[in-house]
Parts: structure tokens; sequence; C-alpha cells
């Protein structure tokens, strides 16, 4: 039955708030088509259409999908959201990220793919329960969304800035601190870092005489 559903469509509809600048985005396009959404599917041709194909999905985690429909697996959609809230609200697009997280095994091995069991029970006429116990094989879809943003401001900027020159500034006295007092030739240093002024006592006398 899994098998023939690989031109089955899934919906993803995600969310995302960045509270400190106070900016929300959905991951379906913005349009007033409202048949967009019944023909658009998800695509080089189309990167913002929510809706996406079950057997591309598969593909492009590099799986076949009529094997992962008999013995079940496990994919991962990442969705990355990275905005530069500078730019225009439209510029702030999710960017998808398939795989597999199931690990695939050799052969028929007891591990490969994804299936769980559940039971329904019944109770006939004479008040007998009993179950039938189903093991089932599928896909299951981890759905997980990361995102950051950023917005210029001047006050981060001068901070960063003032705390750059202060590092210079004392990058500066401790090169200074090693060439006069640790090496060899401190002496060549300080005569180039330091002007002496000498003054002579006669030129002080004659000034003071003038």
């Amino acid at each position: 039955l899994l098998g023939k559903a690989e031109d089955f469509t899934i919906y993803i509809k995600n969310f995302i708030r960045f509270p400190k600048f106070n900016f929300s985005k959905t991951n379906v396009l913005d349009t007033k088509d409202r048949a967009y959404l019944r023909s658009c599917r998800f695509g080089p041709k189309d990167p913002y259409c929510p809706i996406f194909r079950l057997g591309s999905v598969v593909s492009w985690t590099g799986s076949n999908f009529q094997e992962i429909a008999l013995q079940g697996g496990v994919i991962g959609i990442q969705i990355e959201w990275d905005c530069d809230l500078d730019k225009a609200p439209s510029e702030c697009n999710p960017r998808y990220y398939f795989s597999r997280l199931d690990r695939r095994f050799p052969g028929n091995s007891v591990s490969s793919g994804y299936n769980f069991r559940f039971a329904k029970y019944y109770r006939d006429e004479a008040g007998v329960e009993f179950r039938t116990l189903i093991k089932a094989y599928g896909i299951r879809f981890d759905v997980l969304v990361n995102g950051r943003a950023g917005k210029f401001n001047i006050i981060p900027t001068i901070i960063n800035v003032g705390s750059g020159v202060a590092l210079m500034g004392v990058g500066s006295f401790f090169c200074d601190l090693i060439l006069i007092y640790f090496i060899k030739k401190s002496h060549f240093y300080r005569n180039k870092k330091f002007e002496e002024v000498r003054e002579e006592k006669n030129g002080l006398r004659e000034e003071k005489n003038g």
C-alpha cells in the first residue's frame, strides 16, 4: 500500500518569530492566489512552496522510495532561517535540508527501517476479550527548525569599535615594554623611541642674565 504513495504530498506549515526584533514569518508564500497551494510543488523552480511530494523527499535523501516503503524509515526535514532584517521581509526565506535519520543495515537485518506495533482490542458475545497485534511499517518525518536573525544597531557597533581601539593601545604598550626591557638591543630601540633633552648650565645662566 505504501509503495503506491510515491505521488502523495505532505504540507509543512512553519512559523518563526524573533521577539527581539518583533518580527515573524511563515514559510508559505505571501500570495493572494488561492489556487497556488493546489498546484505548486516544492522544488528548484518553486523553492517557497510548502507542498512536498513524498517520492521527491525520499530521493533527496539518497534513498529509494520502494525500498523505504517496504521496510520503513525516518527522514529528517531541517528548516533553516537565516534572516538579515535590514533587508525587506520578502528576503527572509527558509532553506530546506533532507536527510535519512535511521541506520540502514545490509541484508534483511531486524534493525533496518522503521516500524511500530499497535493493538486493536475486541470483546466477543461471551464477554471474552482478545486483541489483534499489528506490526506496521511506515515513514516517519522529523521536522527540525533552526533560526537566527540580525539587524544593524549603532550602539553595539560603537562598543565593538571602542573595544578594538582599546585592545590596540594595550597591545602597543606591551610591545614597547618587551622591546625596551627584554631584548638584547633594547638600548637601540630606546634611543629611537625617546628623545633625550639636555640643557647646558651656561645657556641657562645667559638666559637669566638677559
